[in-house]
């Protein structure tokens, strides 16, 4: 049976089926007196190159399609005259992880966001969006080592990103964004006791932030905690019951504690918010296979070759999806 891998922390990447609306040109955008705005750039994570005619899609907060564009040639997009409230930026593109970013214009009139896309196969541990707004009340050093740190990591240069988000953070303790940063940071470095101060910091600051609560729970679990890694995540899911990753890492920490059960329903949440999950179906695999569901875990395995045929666990994949088609093959005799 395989063993499922300690999968990568990166936080709300998450993709929920929407209607399309007609794209608008953002030439034609007039930003008026009372309008909000929501701009910023979407780049390669490991080329840090612009990410052209890349499809962005503006959601309201609480589920549907407001607006969706393609990035201009340096990976840029603006959306214009939205009306006060909450967004969920969202970005869904072939061979790339899905991510989003929240931005909150209750008070700010402009929320600029910046997504560095990771590869659908990809093993790097890079930073994962920055949710939020960036604070207006952070300083403009503090804001430029953020800045700083965020581009050091997407290059996987942590001691440089650590060092320059806790410059940002001595600059502005109460900075929730270098905080959430920082933790992922030293997740990248697996070093799971900074990491856990740092997103509990982004929790302290941020209490209703389910990208700091699932990522706390997320190193909960890591370091074997399973009761806090439960509990923590069970509150992140409250927070945002539409996280697939929360949901997945769920199901991982029932299958580290041989609860199958538990584990087979995390699981099914995970694959009912996003079906082209591989790794999702890999781990319902395991847990059919488990239960002695042979044909059923065959088709979970052949989901995961279909999604990821390249995928790090492919080889191994393929070796059991052989195992099994024999042993069904003997068991019909």
């Amino acid at each position: 049976m395989l063993r499922f891998p300690a999968y990568r922390l990166f936080m709300l990447l998450i993709f929920v089926a929407a209607p399309v609306c007609a794209q608008r040109d953002r030439d034609t955008y007039n930003v008026g007196p009372q309008s909000f705005e929501i701009s910023g750039q979407v780049r390669i994570a490991e080329t840090n190159e612009a990410a052209q005619r890349v499809q962005v899609r503006v959601e309201r907060f609480t589920g549907g399609t407001i607006d969706q564009m393609a990035t201009d040639t340096h990976g840029r997009f603006r959306f214009t005259n939205l009306p006060r409230g909450y967004y969920r930026v969202v970005i869904n593109t072939p061979n790339f992880r899905p991510t989003q970013q929240d931005a909150d214009l209750q008070v700010l009139f402009k929320a600029f966001l910046v997504f560095d896309l990771v590869p659908q196969n990809s093993r790097q541990l890079v930073a994962p969006a920055i949710i939020d707004v960036i604070d207006a009340r952070a300083p403009a050093e503090a804001r430029e080592e953020l800045i700083r740190g965020r581009e050091a990591l997407s290059k996987k240069g942590y001691e440089k990103a650590v060092a320059h988000l806790q410059k940002a953070i001595a600059v502005y303790p109460e900075f929730y964004e270098a905080n959430l940063l920082l933790g992922t940071a030293f997740v990248d470095e697996r070093d799971w006791g900074k990491a856990e101060s740092a997103f509990q910091r982004a929790v302290d600051l941020k209490t209703d932030s389910p990208a700091a609560v699932l990522a706390l729970g997320e190193v909960y679990w890591r370091q074997k905690r399973y009761d806090e890694a439960e509990k923590t995540l069970l509150e992140g899911l409250k927070l945002d019951e539409k996280s697939w990753h929360g949901y997945f890492t769920l199901g991982r920490l029932y299958w580290d504690q041989g609860n199958i059960p538990k584990a087979g329903g995390a699981i099914g949440h995970t694959l009912q918010l996003k079906p082209d999950f591989a790794e999702g179906h890999l781990l319902a695999g395991n847990i059919l296979l488990r239960v002695k569901q042979q044909e059923r875990a065959l088709a979970e395995y052949q989901e995961y070759l279909r999604l990821a045929p390249k995928g790090e666990f492919a080889q191994q994949t393929r070796e059991l999806v052989d195992k099994l088609n024999k042993a069904i093959v003997e068991n019909k005799k």
